[in-house]
């Protein structure tokens, strides 16, 4: 057929390739009419076009499905990835970097996290970046359609064989993990959409950005990321914020890496989670860029991810900076949304706020937002679920300095001080906060 040519099909076989004992159930249930389509990944065509395409050119063929991609189900309290005892952000145990010992538990507390949720496949993250490997062990079984708004090459061919930026950025937020090999991602359930918006050099436009953002949200994504700084904004790249918001996806976006206060584009949208940066002690990371919009914060210091450019096969390599911070958050939402899909960017970031580590001065803050991003009390949360209520000062941990904090929340009238969860603020909760207190954090 033309169109299989054209697409590039490597093979089509039997999808089921052996002979089966009850030939007559086989048959009334189409099985023996069923084959196995294998692409070749340089010609960029999805598997979701290109079953389009063979429904519409042939009447016999009636239905195209690509292949779905599943997990073993086991308890997954510590992956076998051989590199996650180096992924810090994941789980602190004090692991060294660049000579500085790591402080215990400063990380998103994920092995928690995934005793509530590893991810769901109905909750998509897009990649707004300069494309993704399609050849990486870690990530093209996690690939989903793609496109590419930079007029270099096809539409649907978000492939990158040079730059590795995305494809670092990819691994952080869901690269396939419990098997045995590479790294582990956050959400490793969910799909990763690559889309090109960015040339080899890493340079991008609003443009480019804009088309790609509005495209993902047109195509069921509902967590963006975008590791692209721009200095400046403009109407049409805030409209397509705004857009993509509107259609249910949640953007997470990096401040910069300047070191300075002056938070980029998109990121400095109101519509947006903006992504600063922790090394592994907590601290700020040096080129963490700061101000106002920061929403939160999350480990952007030596994180390691897949890698695949130009000079080598693919790999793995530790990269710092804002963009690995941003796929870390993009990951946790994709795991609060896993639980609770209602949610929209506000909700999110709600629960974010409340379920963060305070770091730095006491609240909110411009060098810290609300704090480092927590993802067993973020999903927790996002469940419904108390988790350390009564950690209303949000350190991580329920100490006789929270009842100073309920005071001043309650004087204040915020919402940590409504610990009976009745909606309202009133002396009841001072019972229940006591309540909460003896309960302590699981």
């Amino acid at each position: 057929m033309p169109v299989l040519e054209s697409a590039g099909v490597r093979s089509v076989v039997p999808a089921v390739p052996f002979q089966m004992t009850d030939q007559k159930l086989a048959a009334s249930l189409g099985l023996d009419c069923m084959y196995l389509v294998m692409l070749d990944n340089e010609t960029g065509t999805s598997a979701s076009r290109l079953g389009a395409e063979l429904v519409a050119a042939s009447v016999q063929i009636t239905q195209a499905q690509p292949v779905r991609v599943g997990v073993t189900l086991d308890g997954p309290s510590r992956p076998n990835d051989p590199g996650f005892p180096y992924q810090y952000s994941l789980n602190n145990i004090g692991q060294t970097l660049g000579g500085v010992p790591g402080q215990p538990s400063a990380d998103i507390n994920a092995i928690k996290a995934w005793e509530l949720s590893s991810g769901s496949g109905h909750i998509t993250i897009a990649v707004l970046d300069a494309g993704v490997s399609y050849n990486h062990p870690d990530l093209y079984f996690k690939l989903t359609d793609a496109y590419n708004t930079t007029g270099v090459g096809p539409l649907g061919d978000a492939h990158d064989a040079f730059n590795s930026h995305g494809t670092h950025v990819a691994g952080i937020a869901a690269a396939s993990s419990n098997n045995g090999q590479g790294m582990t991602g956050v959400s490793w359930g969910s799909p990763i959409m690559p889309i090109k918006v960015a040339n080899l050099l890493g340079f991008t436009s609003d443009v480019w950005l804009g088309q790609g953002l509005i495209w993902a949200a047109d195509h069921e994504a509902r967590v963006a990321v975008i590791s692209i700084g721009l200095d400046s904004g403009s109407d049409f790249l805030h409209a397509a914020v705004k857009y993509a918001t509107e259609r249910g996806v949640v953007v997470c976006a990096s401040t910069g890496n300047t070191g300075q206060a002056g938070v980029k584009y998109p990121a400095k949208y109101p519509e947006t989670i903006a992504v600063g940066a922790t090394e592994n002690t907590d601290a700020i990371a040096e080129f963490s860029t700061t101000g106002p919009e920061v929403t939160v914060v999350a480990p952007g210091y030596e994180i390691l991810s897949a890698w695949d450019d130009f000079f080598s096969s693919p790999t793995y390599a530790f990269q710092s900076g804002t963009s690995a911070a941003c796929p870390m958050v993009a990951g946790v939402v994709a795991l609060m949304l896993s639980e609770n899909p209602s949610l929209n960017t506000e909700g999110v970031v709600d629960l974010l706020r409340y379920s963060t580590i305070d770091l730095g001065p006491t609240g909110r803050d411009n060098t810290f937002g609300y704090g480092r991003i927590d993802a067993y009390r973020a999903v927790a949360a996002a469940k419904g679920e108390r988790v350390c209520t009564a950690d209303v000062n949000q350190n991580g941990s329920v100490e006789t300095s929270d009842f100073s904090a309920w005071v001043a929340a309650y004087n204040r009238q915020d919402p940590p001080a409504d610990q009976n969860f009745d909606g309202t603020i009133s002396p009841a909760d001072f019972s229940a906060f006591v309540m909460n207190y003896q309960f302590g954090c699981e």
